[in-house]
């Protein structure tokens, strides 16, 4: 299925299909999906509209189509991946909204002040991760003395990894990152924590987990280097793209 375009004047006005429409206020009300749940929820709108796709290939395309349109109206569908897992995600984005400001849609701006402490705490942190007894203990003075008890910050946090603001590490027992933060939040991550975060050598995105180069220092996403190696045509080696010296393939 192609989707048509007018032309009006130097304007190329894309004409969005039924599917297409379906799938936007799906993930309107969604906010973020799985890459494999994108997947299927689209193919469901395109059966509904009576259109077949290929959606392991053209879902991309498909989705550049709909940002032409969401655009005008300071919104996007942004795919992004998860640092700690390596899933990808497709997420519906206010471009319009101040990056951190985002959250506070749904919250006061009491919960956001806590939220805002995970995430430094989180970003400054040596390996990224946060014990839940540490999480519980900066819902104490918030702002201006005042106190939150632990059942509303436990609500809280369970809510923020179901939206998938954070990610749940039950078996440790503590939290990290979760993909919509890395999505949504990256610009806001390098403003106020730039001292404390990279940049992948490889995708050129926010970078807070992830493994350096030995040589050169140089940092990378950890599925963005297995994909670099498990591409290289070198047998025993590949050579990191910064300083070229060889990493030996695990």
């Amino acid at each position: 299925a192609v989707v048509s375009t007018q032309s009006t004047g130097n304007l190329r006005m894309v004409r969005l299909e039924t599917e297409h429409h379906m799938f936007i206020q799906t993930m309107a009300a969604r906010r973020i999906v799985s890459a494999k749940e994108a997947q299927e929820l689209f193919t469901q709108c395109a059966d509904t509209a009576g259109r077949r796709y290929d959606v392991t290939k053209e879902l991309r395309d498909q989705v550049t189509l709909m940002n032409s349109s969401l655009s005008k109206l300071f919104l996007e569908i942004r795919v992004g991946v998860c640092e700690v897992t390596g899933r990808q995600y497709y997420c519906f984005v206010n471009t319009q909204e101040d990056e951190c400001s985002k959250l506070c849609t749904n919250y006061t701006p009491f919960d956001f002040a806590f939220f805002r402490r995970i995430i430094e705490h989180l970003v400054v942190s040596k390996d990224g991760s946060l014990q839940s007894t540490d999480c519980l203990r900066l819902c104490n003075n918030l702002t201006e003395g005042r106190k939150m008890s632990y059942g509303q910050a436990k609500d809280l946090l369970r809510g923020w990894v179901s939206e998938r603001w954070l990610l749940e590490d039950r078996q440790n027992n503590s939290f990290q990152l979760g993909p919509r933060v890395i999505i949504e939040l990256s610009q806001y991550i390098h403003s106020i924590y730039g001292d404390h975060v990279s940049t992948c050598l490889l995708c050129k995105t926010l970078c807070v987990y992830g493994t350096r180069c030995d040589s050169c220092d140089s940092k990378f996403h950890g599925h963005c280097r297995q994909r670099l190696v498990k591409s290289s045509s070198s047998l025993g080696s590949v050579k990191c793209p910064q300083c070229k010296s060889l990493w030996e393939k695990q």
